[in-house]
C-alpha cells in the first residue's frame, strides 16, 4: 500500500527549507535500490496550482490532505518552478523535455514541434499502453497526445469547474482494462483554473459562511481591476478572500478526485509497481504584483509548482532543495523507466538517476504570447533575472485579453519575433527577498551581466539546434475597424 518507510520519514516529512537554505541533495540522500523498469506511469498535471497552496510546502490550510501524503511518502521537490506560465507553453515542455524557444513551442498556440519526440510516442515506443485524459481544450491540438493510444477530451467548451471526478472516472476505467500490461497515464485536471467555481462541501472545509456575492474573476476582477483595488480589494478584503478560498477549494475538490485514482489503483494491486507523478502547468497570481490570473508575468507566483514522484517500493522517501524545473521531468521518467533517450537532445536533465544532477543550475522559464506579454528569466544560484519584451499593466490588461479573444476566434495569429527589443531588465536576490519586492538591476550589475551571458547563451543554442515552431493556416479576414483597434493596442 501506501505506507510511510521506516527509514528517514523524519526527512520525509520535515517542513521545506526556506530560500537560502541548503536541504537534502540527491547526492546527500540515500540511493533508490530498486528499478522502475515496467512500472506502471501516473503523470497528474493539475492546472494553475501554486506550490505554496499545497501544506506539504508549508501553506496555512490543508487544502490536500491526499496530495501531502504522497509528498510525505516520496521525493518531493522544495524549489520547482514550470518553465512557463501559460498551459501550451509548458504541457508542450513537459511533453518534449525542450523548453519553448529551443522546443519550438511557442506562443498563443504553441504545440509541440512535428520535428520532436513526444512523450507519448516514446512510451508507446517502448510497449506501454498509453492514455491522455484531458478537461481542458487547450490541450485538444493532436501535437500534444502524438504516440498516445486512446485520448479524451471531456471539456467542449472553455471554463468548466467540477469535472475531476469524471476524469478520474476515465482514468479508472482504463486502468481496469489494461491492469495486466505496463500502462501509463497522461491525467490533466483543469481545476483549481479559474474561474474558480468548487463544490460548497469544499468551500465549507474552509469557512462556516460562504461569501454571499462571489466577485467572478474573468467577468470583473480583470475587467474592473482598478475599479476595486480603489474600493479597497485586496488581502485582508472579504471579496479577495474569498476569492483565494474559492481557489482552495477547488485544491480540495482535485485532491478528492486523484485520491480516488490512488484508490483504485490500490484495490487493483497496482500500486507496488507503479510510479506516480504530480505537477503543476504553472502557479497563480494573488495580486503579489497587482493582478490575479497567470499567463502574464515570470514571478515565483506564476512559477512555483509542486513536484512529487511517489514509488516506496523503488524511491526512498525524502525532501530535496535543489532547483528542478519541469523540463526535468520527461528525462527524469526515461531514466527512471528504463527507455532509451538522448539525453543530449533535450533541454532537462534526469533528477533523479543522474548521480551528476547535485548541482545548481540555471532554469529559464519563457512567456512568449505576443497578445499579452513576452518574458524570459534565468534563475541561478538564488538570482533571478527577468528581460521583458512586451509589457502591459495589470489595468490594460482586461482590454487585452478580450482583444486576443477576438483575434484567436478568427483565427489570426500576429507576427511573432522570439528576440524583439528588450523593454526593461530586473534583478532579484531570491534568498533575501522570495517574493521578488525589491528590484536589484541598477545596484548588482556583476550579477545582472551573468545572467544576461546565460540569456545569450540559451539564445545562441536555439539559434545553432532550435526547432521550429508549427505554421498556422490562414486566418479569416479583419475589419476595418477591428485592425484599427489592434493596431491602437500594439499587435499590428
Amino acid at each position: 500500500g501506501c505506507e510511510q518507510q521506516d527509514a528517514n520519514v523524519e526527512s520525509a516529512v520535515r517542513q521545506p527549507s526556506p530560500e537560502g537554505v541548503v536541504g537534502e541533495s540527491v547526492a546527500d540522500s540515500p540511493r533508490d535500490s530498486n528499478s522502475l523498469a515496467h512500472y506502471n506511469l501516473v503523470l497528474i498535471n493539475i492546472d494553475t496550482l501554486r506550490a505554496d497552496h499545497l501544506s506539504s510546502y508549508g501553506y496555512r490550510r490543508r487544502t490536500s490532505p491526499f496530495l501531502d501524503r504522497l509528498a510525505s511518502e516520496g521525493v518531493l521537490f522544495e524549489r520547482a518552478i514550470s518553465n512557463s506560465s501559460f498551459t501550451r507553453e509548458s504541457v508542450a515542455v513537459l511533453m518534449t523535455g525542450r523548453l519553448p524557444t529551443c522546443g519550438g513551442s511557442v506562443g498563443w498556440s504553441a504545440t509541440p514541434s512535428p520535428q520532436a519526440a513526444v512523450l507519448g510516442e516514446s512510451l508507446t515506443a517502448a510497449d506501454y499502453r498509453t492514455g491522455f485524459f484531458s478537461n481542458t481544450v487547450m490541450l485538444t491540438d493532436p501535437g500534444f497526445t502524438r504516440g498516445f493510444e486512446e485520448v479524451r477530451h471531456l471539456a467542449a467548451n472553455w471554463g468548466i469547474s467540477q469535472a475531476g471526478p469524471q476524469l478520474s472516472s476515465r482514468a479508472i476505467d482504463f486502468m481496469q482494462r489494461h491492469k495486466s500490461e505496463p500502462f501509463a497515464l497522461y491525467l490533466h485536471y483543469l481545476d483549481p483554473h479559474g474561474p474558480y467555481m468548487p463544490p460548497r462541501a469544499n468551500q465549507l472545509r474552509f469557512t462556516d459562511t460562504p461569501y454571499p456575492k462571489p466577485v467572478g474573476l474573468y467577468t470583473t476582477v480583470r475587467l474592473h481591476l482598478r475599479e476595486l483595488l480603489e474600493g479597497g480589494f485586496g488581502p485582508g478584503e472579504p471579496r479577495f478572500e474569498d476569492l483565494v478560498l474559492r481557489y482552495d477549494a477547488e485544491i480540495s475538490h482535485t485532491d478528492e478526485a486523484i485520491e480516488a485514482v490512488f484508490s483504485a489503483a490500490e484495490n487493483l494491486d497496482l500500486l507496488d509497481h507503479t510510479l506516480f507523478v504530480v505537477t503543476s502547468d504553472h502557479g497563480e497570481e494573488f495580486l503579489e504584483h497587482g493582478f490575479v490570473e497567470h499567463g502574464w508575468t515570470l514571478y515565483e507566483e506564476s512559477l512555483r509548482v509542486p513536484l512529487i514522484f511517489w514509488a516506496p517500493s523503488a524511491l526512498h522517501p525524502r525532501r530535496i532543495a535543489i532547483r528542478a524545473s519541469t523540463a526535468d521531468v520527461l528525462p527524469t521518467l526515461f531514466a527512471l523507466l528504463g527507455i532509451s533517450h538522448d539525453p543530449d537532445a533535450l533541454d532537462g536533465r534526469a533528477l533523479l538517476a543522474d548521480p551528476n544532477a547535485t548541482a545548481e543550475r540555471p532554469l529559464i522559464a519563457e512567456l512568449l504570447i505576443r497578445e499579452q506579454n513576452m518574458l524570459r528569466s534565468v534563475t541561478e544560484d538564488g538570482w533571478k533575472y527577468t528581460v521583458v519584451y512586451r509589457w502591459l499593466e495589470p489595468d490594460e490588461r482586461g482590454r487585452a485579453a478580450k482583444a486576443g479573444d477576438m483575434l484567436r476566434k478568427r483565427g489570426y495569429a500576429t507576427q511573432l519575433d522570439l528576440w524583439p527589443p528588450v523593454v526593461r531588465e530586473e534583478l532579484y536576490d531570491l534568498t533575501d527577498d522570495p517574493g521578488e519586492q525589491r528590484d536589484l538591476a541598477a545596484t548588482a550589475p556583476d550579477e545582472l551581466q551573468r545572467l544576461r551571458e546565460v540569456l545569450a547563451a540559451y539564445r545562441a543554442r536555439c539559434a545553432a539546434d532550435g526547432l521550429e515552431p508549427e505554421t498556422r493556416g490562414t486566418p479569416s479576414p479583419l475589419t476595418e475597424q477591428d485592425e484599427e483597434r489592434l493596431k491602437a493596442l500594439g499587435y499590428l
